[in-house]
């Protein structure tokens, strides 16, 4: 008899975090499951460590030879078992109810093709918690400017991804998931569960400066794409301003006129998707208003005239203000950024 759910989990030479993510899967209060470990040509103790583990639902297939991040998740989706299919990383912990949680939403909504959940950083002195959008419009529209889901919590129905021939595509390593995105989205409903799910580790070898440099490259050409099918054919420039709003912290204006450049690249956004109706415009409107308040408040060490350009934008000139994180509570929170940095 099938397992209702397959847990998978590529690893290469992951010795370090092991045993320790092993356990957190075979912890978990949901228990119908197979744990399908891809080893992808490991060089280090990996295998030993899976094999130390006497579990019948653990399932380990090696690799003959390396396959990569890609190769080795296509393989696994082919070889799964489960009607759900749950990611995993080799350093992360799942918290013991993850499975149970996504279940029961998966089981409940027979329309819904993949399920995310919140992550919970930590590790060389981070302790951060990385929220994502819920409603599936919401999801959409913020994967205009960047990954909607945190990769290792993710859950699909295996039958959707089968019936749409949809696969991790290696091109775009090291945004392969982003990019699988971006095609699923349009196909069918997907959502997260708006709580923590995972604990992501944080550690020196996660990933390296030229993978960082990669990532940028390979995440603005799945961007731009989405941006031709909203109609938009952007400069070289203009998908540079896009990326930076969409970079949330790591963005900083150095001036008002780079702000007002942010304000006038997404007022483009706005109108686009009303001519041609690629995006629920309320739900639109509001990642819109969510970016454009992200990128404010890391530009509040310009000072009050951040707040002004803010408040007077007509990206808040709807809906929006009913929304439960715009409207004044918005405002106050830039306040206190701003008041907090001049004290400061």
């Amino acid at each position: 008899m099938s397992p209702k759910v397959t847990v998978l989990m590529p690893v290469y030479n992951g010795e370090s975090y092991l045993r320790a993510t092993i356990e957190s899967i075979l912890r978990q209060t949901f228990t119908d499951f197979e744990f399908l470990i891809i080893d992808d040509g490991s060089t280090d103790s990996t295998v030993e460590i899976v094999r130390s583990f006497k579990d019948q639902r653990i399932r380990l297939l090696r690799n003959p030879e390396r396959l990569k991040l890609s190769g080795a998740l296509n393989r696994g989706l082919d070889e799964a078992r489960g009607e759900y299919v749950a990611r995993m990383d080799g350093d992360d912990i799942s918290r013991p109810d993850r499975l149970e949680k996504q279940v029961r939403l998966m089981d409940s909504f027979p329309n819904i093709g993949l399920c995310g959940g919140w992550i919970q950083k930590f590790g060389m002195g981070r302790k951060e918690i990385n929220q994502f959008p819920e409603h599936s419009e919401s999801i959409r529209a913020y994967a205009l400017f960047d990954s909607p889901f945190a990769h290792p919590t993710v859950m699909l129905r295996k039958s959707f991804f089968d019936q749409y021939k949809l696969r991790y595509d290696g091109q775009y390593y090291p945004t392969e998931d982003y990019e699988l995105w971006s095609r699923a989205l349009d196909l069918f409903p997907c959502v997260n569960i708006q709580e923590i799910l995972l604990d992501y580790r944080v550690h020196d070898s996660s990933m390296t400066r030229s993978d960082w440099d990669d990532m940028d490259i390979k995440a603005a050409a799945i961007t731009c794409r989405q941006l031709n099918l909203l109609g938009l054919y952007p400069s070289g420039e203009e998908i540079s301003i896009h990326r930076n709003i969409g970079r949330g912290e790591s963005c900083r204006s150095h001036n008002l006129e780079e702000l007002q450049r942010g304000e006038e690249w997404l007022r483009q956004l706005q109108i686009a998707n009303r001519k041609n109706h690629r995006y629920d415009e309320l739900f639109f409107d509001m990642t819109l208003a969510l970016i454009w308040f992200r990128f404010c408040f890391h530009a509040t060490h310009l000072g009050l005239k951040t707040l002004r350009c803010y408040w007077q934008s007509p990206l808040l000139q709807s809906d929006y203000r009913k929304f439960q994180c715009g409207g004044m509570l918005t405002l106050s929170v830039l306040k206190n950024r701003l008041l907090n940095s001049e004290i400061g």
